[in-house]
């Protein structure tokens, strides 16, 4: 490229160059999480990638190069290129730029009306909704902004709508769900326990906590905080809020929290030589769809749970109970999954709503609970005086916590919803209780 721009400059011309680079990481993340030792390579002071950006910078130097511009760029390669290309500023994080990155509520607006909106064919305001879910959610910015919707997923999703205004059968897009695979390279180089915990937090409770890598050093361990980062840079997880230094991250919308079951479900498969796929499990959905009736749910739950050993039983919780569920329901397409929803009486373990394009008669409130071998033993006393076994407890309160998120609006607006209470005791067979 030198020798090129060169003979271009040395022309005389009065004209100048703009460079956008787009994706710029794309090939720095395929080498870091796959061959760290080439990445290191081709980052040094003798390798292509520093020799490329020394010619960018040797020339906008001269004046031949106007402008540059890149996207896509992570920690990954930030620290390693300083030296080389220290003429470029960061604007990632700068509020001024953070609608650059996707549509505005009003931008998405002002799209349906000019481009497929035809009065009376479908309501704009249930539209706008029900894309805030599943598109929307993405902030850039510590400093605030509002919340974008993914282009991508925008566009994909009105391309298929506009057809006959009715919703596409895949809320989801192949573009951006094939990136199970960058979550499980993130986070592969991290410890187990780290590793561990990263997925029990991002999955259970669809939030974070951490700091902010701006720079990633390849000479420090890689860290809790830098695999945080990079998940934030590759859209995976976004900014809700920043408090005292510390960020609070979130999954931006439903496509992405899609995009984490696969992952995990992946993962199960892996660890238990399992095979969880649709063809399997669809007579699990027809039942629940057409009958109400979850039976065939817990038990393949139970399937699953049946070769935990017993070390695998000492750290298993509800969370992970939860998790299992959670990855057999993410096969599903009838049914929009909801975990940790916040009604106004509570957060619900998980709410299965039904997805338009899809008959399903019922809908569903499930709660689940776990109950440890070694505390089936334990007494509690009630509140009458009465005592009572962990089991027992454990029962009353869950169909006393049910209860309490039926009273809410939301929940009582669900037409023909199943309330289901499942029990799970360690080494028996799942108990389903209906409310």
């Amino acid at each position: 490229m030198g020798s090129f721009l060169s003979t271009l400059g040395s022309q005389g011309s009065d004209s100048r160059i703009y460079i956008l680079i787009d994706e710029y990481d794309h090939f720095t993340n395929e080498l870091f999480s796959f061959n760290l030792e080439h990445f290191q390579e081709v980052v040094s002071r003798n390798g292509w990638v520093r020799k490329f950006y020394e010619v960018i910078k040797q020339f906008t130097g001269s004046g031949l190069i106007d402008r540059f511009f890149a996207t896509g760029v992570t920690p990954v390669t930030l620290d390693s290129m300083t030296s080389g290309f220290n003429i470029a500023r960061n604007i990632t994080l700068d509020l001024e730029f953070n609608n650059l990155a996707g549509f505005t509520e009003t931008e998405l607006k002002e799209l349906i009306v000019g481009t497929i909106h035809e009065e009376g064919k479908f309501d704009l305001n249930n539209l706008l909704t029900d894309m805030r879910a599943w598109c929307n959610g993405s902030r850039f910015s510590p400093d605030g902004g509002g919340k974008l919707y993914n282009p991508q997923l925008v566009l994909s999703f009105l391309a298929s709508f506009e057809n006959n205004f009715t919703y596409p059968k895949f809320i989801t897009d192949n573009n951006v769900t094939s990136d199970w695979k960058k979550i499980s390279n993130i986070l592969m180089k991290l410890p187990q326990k780290e590793r561990n915990s990263i997925i029990v937090e991002v999955y259970i409770n669809e939030r974070i906590e951490g700091s902010l890598a701006t720079q990633f050093n390849l000479e420090t361990p890689y860290r809790r905080t830098d695999a945080i980062s990079i998940l934030f840079y590759n859209g995976l997880l976004t900014i809700d809020k920043e408090e005292y230094g510390i960020m609070h991250y979130v999954i931006p919308n439903y496509v992405i929290k899609n995009i984490y079951w696969e992952y995990l479900r992946i993962m199960y498969e892996q660890e238990y030589t399992l095979s969880l796929d649709l063809t399997e499990m669809g007579d699990i959905f027809v039942q629940m769809a057409s009958e109400g009736k979850i039976s065939l749910l817990v038990e393949e739950v139970g399937k699953i749970m049946e070769p935990l050993r017993n070390h695998d039983y000492q750290n298993f919780h509800e969370s992970n109970l939860k998790m299992i569920v959670i990855s057999i329901l993410s096969l599903n397409k009838i049914f929009i999954i909801d975990s940790e929803k916040e009604v106004s009486t509570g957060r619900v373990d998980l709410l299965l709503t039904k997805y338009d394009p899809y008959d399903s008669k019922y809908q569903f409130l499930l709660e689940f609970k776990y109950i440890k071998l070694k505390d089936e033993k334990l007494k509690f006393k009630t509140e009458d005086g009465k005592t009572e076994t962990k089991y027992e407890n454990v029962k009353r309160e869950g169909i006393a916590q049910l209860k309490k998120y039926l009273e809410s609006d939301h929940i009582k607006s669900l037409d023909n919803l199943k309330t289901y209470l499942v029990i799970f005791r360690e080494k028996r067979k799942g108990e389903v209780i209906e409310v």
